[in-house]
């Protein structure tokens, strides 16, 4: 949790004040779909369109349309037989016969192939919201780090400037040595934590490639927006029911039950008939034959006991589906209400310049006004302090896309701001 992570009592003050207030509303907050959003939007839905996944799970999309077209077709070809012998007396016979589908097979082996054509549909759409979700947690994680990184550089080169002004003062005695040693330590924290935020930068660079296939080459200056209200809490239900985990969960336990029928009449045996005609010498022989399997040794039912085991086992899968998802939009709410809030008190607070701080203290310092130590102290906890609001906005975007994967609102949300102008 951010605010358990500051180390110091001013930037803990800081930001337990940015927490306190209540959620501010009005069109201040109203999110506009301006060009920023568009092209963040835009970018996540070409992304995840050429994904591998997604390119993988259309081409089994594919496989169930090809499927159900074979499915519609009948599913016993007409079986053709022809017999000749010579001998003294010459023989020739020809035969055609056809097993007749009894059981109307094929109108259940259609209505699985449909069922299970309406499950891939569904697993793309879950797939797309899955990987969207990812990508804008990545594109923010750049973005974020990118200004953390610019905010680290812009302190260590301060503490250089401000060691090298020590020097000067601890040569004309204006300071002891201990105060230069304490710049010195200082410098050299901030750049060590200026490594750490760029390899941060790294890692979530990385995880862009690891999605996209390519580099984050343009910058998508968003996160200054507030990301928009959440919906009245008694739609959850609705949502939760629409939810595309939700819906591939529930189509599966459905075509777990046509399973079920499917199977059964796969076993019942079909009668075949057949009917032939040739000639014996100079007789003409003519035959009609009728023949039906057998089930004594085996009739299958184990087949069909074991697709009712895993029809159960598929609704209670759906259940526990609804389950976590009412949960996660329930957690979802509550963050985004919670750093919602506390972004709210931070804008209200009014963020005063670094740079003019840090001018300030610095004029104070040169003056002898304020010790090194002071000095170097309100220095971190300023600088702290914004960085601790950048991960704070970046924060409040993760919890808005967390919001709009638990509700299963992503991919239309993504749609309608790529579309509007």
């Amino acid at each position: 949790m951010l605010l358990l992570n500051c180390k110091h009592v001013g930037i803990l003050t800081c930001l337990f004040i940015m927490t306190t207030g209540s959620q501010a509303t009005g069109a201040e907050h109203r999110l506009s779909n301006d060009e920023p959003l568009r092209q963040l939007a835009t970018l996540v839905n070409q992304i995840t369109v050429l994904n591998p996944e997604i390119q993988a799970a259309q081409a089994a999309l594919d496989a169930a349309r090809a499927n159900l077209t074979g499915a519609d077709l009948p599913l016993n070809n007409p079986e053709f037989e022809i017999e000749a012998e010579r001998t003294d007396i010459n023989t020739l016979t020809l035969g055609l016969s056809q097993t007749i589908d009894w059981h109307d097979k094929q109108a259940a082996l259609t209505q699985s192939a449909q069922a299970k054509l309406a499950v891939n549909k569904l697993n793309i759409d879950a797939m797309k919201q899955t990987k969207a979700s990812e990508i804008l947690s990545a594109v923010s994680e750049i973005s974020i780090n990118k200004e953390i990184c610019l905010q680290s550089t812009k302190r260590s080169e301060q503490l250089s400037r401000f060691v090298q002004l020590a020097e000067q003062r601890f040569a004309a005695g204006d300071i002891a040595q201990s105060e230069l040693e304490l710049a010195r330590l200082s410098l050299a924290e901030a750049m060590i934590e200026d490594t750490e935020n760029r390899l941060a930068l790294i890692r979530a660079r990385n995880d862009f490639l690891s999605l996209s296939g390519h580099s984050l080459e343009s910058n998508i200056n968003y996160f200054n927006r507030y990301p928009g209200q959440l919906p009245n809490q008694l739609d959850d239900s609705s949502f939760a029911q629409r939810h595309p985990q939700v819906k591939l969960a529930l189509q599966s336990a459905q075509v777990a039950q046509i399973n079920i029928h499917t199977i059964d009449q796969q076993r019942k045996p079909d009668p075949n008939i057949g009917l032939s005609a040739g000639r014996e010498g100079d007789e003409t022989l003519l035959a009609l034959s009728l023949s039906i399997p057998l089930q004594i040794r085996n009739d299958f039912r184990s087949s069909v006991d074991a697709a009712q085991a895993l029809a159960i086992q598929a609704e209670q899968n759906a259940q526990q589906s609804l389950r976590n998802v009412m949960a996660a939009i329930k957690s979802a709410r509550e963050r985004y209400g919670l750093i919602s809030d506390a972004w709210s008190q931070w804008t209200s607070l009014g963020r005063t310049s670094l740079e003019q701080h840090s001018v300030l203290l610095e004029t104070q310092w040169q003056a002898g006004e304020m010790s090194t130590s002071d000095y170097l102290l309100q220095i971190k906890q300023a600088i702290d302090t914004r960085i601790a609001g950048l991960k704070l906005k970046g924060e409040l975007w993760n919890a808005w896309t967390t919001w709009l994967t638990a509700s299963g609102t992503l991919n239309s949300w993504l749609i309608i701001t790529a579309e509007e102008r």
